[in-house]
């Protein structure tokens, strides 16, 4: 167990899940509506959760980026690294996704205890934080629209 509680391995698992997620979701949209005998686009409209869904689902291929950009920068919990981890536990638990939730937590965990050592450059710090939120506003707006269904 120990072996897969470490830093790099996490980071791997996190990635798989936040890059299959949306791939499979593509795959059941193409499904559903060859099913159906219809467009992708009147699914879209017809359920009007399942655009939401969508959204949410498509935030993780942002998450995705931000992860590929300060994946390597740091092994520790004091870091931009540790911040961008916690920032996304709290968006996985607003869209409700729980397993994400969950790996987020586990990959935070196995972080160092520590201040970072490396700066990572400006640019990239900005790239991190207009990231995050948009993030966070594309969330806040899909929660508020979720719940006026």
């Amino acid at each position: 167990m120990t072996l897969f509680l470490q830093p790099t391995k996490l980071k791997r698992v996190l990635a798989g899940y936040w890059l299959m997620v949306p791939l499979l979701f593509g795959l059941y949209i193409v499904i559903l509506a060859a099913v159906k005998g219809v467009s992708t686009a009147t699914i879209f409209i017809g359920i009007p959760s399942l655009t939401l869904t969508s959204i949410v689902v498509l935030l993780l291929l942002f998450q995705l980026f931000g992860l590929y950009l300060i994946g390597d920068s740091s092994d520790y919990r004091h870091s931009l690294l540790g911040a961008y981890l916690k920032f996304n536990m709290i968006q996985q638990l607003f869209s409700l996704n729980i397993p994400g939730f969950i790996l987020c937590i586990l990959f935070y965990r196995s972080l160092l205890d520590g201040q970072e050592e490396v700066r990572l450059p400006k640019k990239t710090r900005w790239m991190m934080y207009i990231l995050m939120g948009f993030v966070c506003v594309i969330t806040v707006l899909v929660v508020l629209i979720r719940f006026s269904l």
